[in-house]
């Protein structure tokens, strides 16, 4: 008997921590880390403040919770649509390399367009007002995710320099999260109030043939750009 009812509240314990979880994702996304308050989030829990003290300790610490949360719902994703692998790439054909930037450009996108997850808007938030978190989203998130982008690129054209590699990652990236960030605006010019069915792929073949594109007119320029930079030089001499 004692057992039995215990267990319905050890089973009622995650319950209550998701729910909070995903409170306070929908209030950091709405106010940013410093404009919410550890009172509110439990209220719109449906918990007390004792509960959300309980589970999480801190303010700080249930925000890191949050981050980790979503991060670690995109890395699911990125994962599913496969894994980038430095070894494993040397035997890929280039058509099967530009299968993997496809499928990784939909995931990004299906994840910061998805309108059931704040991602996106929550990291909009700690961009304009960094946190105390934001050294640990960059390292243990961000920075990853743009050494696989810098690793996928450089087996598509391998001519590139390090240098101009980052670069192009960082554009490829840009192009994705414009259509999270710009989303209101972006709506507002195609009359509508949602982006539209297939707008995903649409958008997707659109990034990765504007990534290749960028990539051989990168690699096209490079090497006129050093011969400009030597001209004066052979004058000179």
């Amino acid at each position: 008997m004692s057992s039995g009812a215990r267990t319905p509240q050890r089973a009622a314990r995650p319950v209550t921590r998701d729910r909070l979880i995903d409170a306070a994702g929908a209030i950091f996304a709405e106010r940013g880390y410093r404009g919410a308050t550890m009172r509110e989030i439990a209220e719109r829990s449906g918990a007390n403040l004792a509960a959300a003290h309980y589970h999480f300790g801190s303010k700080q610490d249930l925000y890191r919770d949050v981050v980790r949360a979503h991060f670690e719902r995109l890395e699911r994703r990125l994962a599913e649509s496969g894994a980038i692998d430095a070894a494993a790439m040397t035997r890929l054909s280039r058509e099967q390399l530009v299968e993997l930037l496809r499928a990784r450009v939909r995931a990004m996108l299906e994840s910061f367009l998805d309108e059931t997850s704040v991602h996106a808007t929550l990291m909009q938030r700690e961009l304009a007002d960094p946190s105390e978190t934001l050294p640990l989203i960059v390292r243990r998130w961000i920075d990853p995710l743009r050494q696989d982008l810098v690793l996928l690129l450089q087996r598509l054209s391998p001519k590139l320099a390090e240098e101009r590699l980052q670069l192009c990652a960082r554009s490829l990236m840009g192009q994705v999260i414009f259509y999270a960030t710009h989303r209101p605006a972006l709506l507002l010019m195609m009359r509508r109030r949602a982006y539209p069915p297939g707008f995903v792929d649409q958008i997707t073949e659109h990034v990765v043939a504007f990534t290749l594109g960028g990539l051989s007119g990168v690699e096209a320029a490079t090497p006129r750009a050093r011969s400009r930079k030597q001209r004066p030089q052979e004058a000179k001499s």
